[in-house]
């Protein structure tokens, strides 16, 4: 059996990750599962993957089995596991390198910058399994309010604070503590989403926003970069620009600009689509992954 283990089951992209993960190897007839503490499985997205309890299945662990885990704190109490350890590698941290040190855990990466950090940290095979943006974002026409933003403030706060009393006669939406379809919903029906996260190792929900249709105007990131392309799909703005080119987008002359970063958005989200990731990794479970199809 596969056991992905997750720290809890709050709004928090590596979660929804972890299970698209395990949705994906159930799709291509490899047997996984979530283990989660006290068997709680996380209901703000759509997911079929089973779930039990964490402790029970640490407890339960065989030789033959596969443990997979992304927070580095989890390390310490899998990496004794009598199978084989997995680290999905979701964001480059430094507290990840005595991970990538350890000979006895193999890694999975999901974006180029997670890859090219852990080959030049010593590891000789990390297996790139990709990452994936739900369905439920696709935009397909649904109505755009031209003067209404999204943002998301758990990161950020002060930046949108800012955007927002500068930019005062724009409709402004939280996306807070929202469940995925409400999100995805919020997306479609705004024309602009700030991804206001400093330091952020991907940002899946600037991805998203893109699949959405929304004129995303970003801060410098770390591996978002990989599908942030400044003036081609997305604004990219430091902390002393980021409100002027928030004003500007929205201005009445800014119009086909926004359209145009729009459709390319979409496009660009087109290649992280749920099909391309189970392509991705089917192709590892018939090659270097063969043995994880052996699980039962």
């Amino acid at each position: 059996m596969i056991y992905y283990f997750v720290p809890d089951i709050t709004i928090f992209g590596g979660i929804k990750v972890a299970y698209q993960f395990v949705d994906a190897l159930n799709l291509l007839g490899v047997p996984a599962v979530i283990a989660s503490p006290q068997g709680r499985a996380a209901t703000w997205f759509l997911s079929h993957a089973a779930v039990v309890d964490a402790e029970a299945a640490r407890e339960m662990f065989r030789t033959e089995d596969i443990a997979i885990f992304s927070l580095p704190h989890d390390y310490e109490r899998l990496r004794n596991l009598p199978g084989k350890v997995f680290y999905h590698c979701m964001g480059t941290d430094p507290l990840i390198d005595p991970i990538l040190k350890d000979p006895s855990v193999e890694v999975l990466t999901c974006w180029k910058q997670a890859q090219e950090y852990v080959l030049s940290h010593g590891v000789k095979r990390p297996f790139d399994v990709g990452i994936s943006i739900s369905p439920s974002f696709s935009y397909a026409g649904e109505p755009k309010y031209e003067r209404a933003v999204a943002y998301m403030p758990r990161r950020g706060r002060e930046l949108c604070e800012s955007v927002m009393n500068t930019c005062s006669s724009v409709r402004y939406i939280k996306i807070d503590g929202m469940a995925e379809n409400e999100v995805a919903l919020v997306m479609k029906s705004c024309s602009i989403f700030l991804a206001t996260a400093e330091h952020e190792w991907y940002g899946l929900p600037a991805l998203e926003a893109m699949s959405a249709g929304c004129v995303v105007v970003s801060v410098p990131v770390i591996g978002g970069m990989e599908y942030l392309h400044n003036g081609i799909n997305c604004r990219v703005a430091g902390l002393l620009d980021f409100t002027d080119v928030v004003n500007g987008l929205l201005s009445p002359e800014s119009a086909f600009l926004r359209f145009r970063l729009r459709q390319s958005a979409i496009a660009t989200s087109k290649n992280y689509t749920f099909s391309r990731m189970l392509n991705r990794i089917s192709g590892l479970l018939n090659g270097p992954l063969s043995s994880w199809k052996k699980c039962e």
